[in-house]
């Protein structure tokens, strides 16, 4: 795997993150509250979410443990989340830009909120972020469809036309 694809990778995240954050903020509270029936019954429940994962696992790669979801409760006003949301994110790129090539392959061991011992690579761990991150916004997207706005684009290609420095100048050799 080449740090630099999961590096941007996080910068995509980190990207798309921020323009959900957008179109969320831009809404009155009792939109952001309103009950879709999705996954999680609101977009703000939808990105607290988020933020409480993304920030679980930043404390995991980072060699902190991590004891109940409660630790990580979303700030209250979405404009306030996404500040510390961002700040999470701004922390996760920073901690994969510090890794060199050859420690993306290193095991993390960690609990799960129940307890449970697991352990991941650092790569396996970005990408399901990233993964992980994807998911769950297009289910924003779903929910602001239901409220009548136009969801902005958050395809991976958007942002590598964008960003063509990250398009550019860091495209992995492919083996053959």
């Amino acid at each position: 795997m080449h740090a630099n694809v999961l590096v941007t990778h996080l910068r995509y995240h980190r990207w798309a993150t921020g323009q959900v954050l957008k179109q969320v903020q831009e809404l009155d509270a009792e939109r952001q509250m309103r009950n879709l029936q999705g996954s999680f019954a609101s977009l703000y429940d939808t990105v607290a979410h988020l933020f409480q994962a993304d920030s679980i696992w930043l404390d995991r790669l980072e060699g902190k443990p991590v004891r109940s979801r409660e630790e990580y409760a979303a700030p209250g006003c979405t404009y306030d989340l996404g500040e510390a949301w961002l700040q999470v994110l701004d922390r996760m790129t920073h901690l994969a830009e510090g890794l060199g090539e050859d420690q993306w392959d290193n095991v993390i061991s960690y609990k799960l909120l129940s307890g449970t011992p697991s352990e991941n690579s650092y790569w396996q761990i970005i990408l399901h972020v990233v993964n992980h991150g994807t998911h769950h916004r297009g289910q924003v997207t779903h929910m602001l469809r239901q409220l009548g706005e136009k969801p902005l684009s958050l395809d991976l290609i958007g942002f590598y036309r964008a960003h063509p420095q990250y398009a550019e100048a860091h495209s992995p050799q492919l083996q053959s």
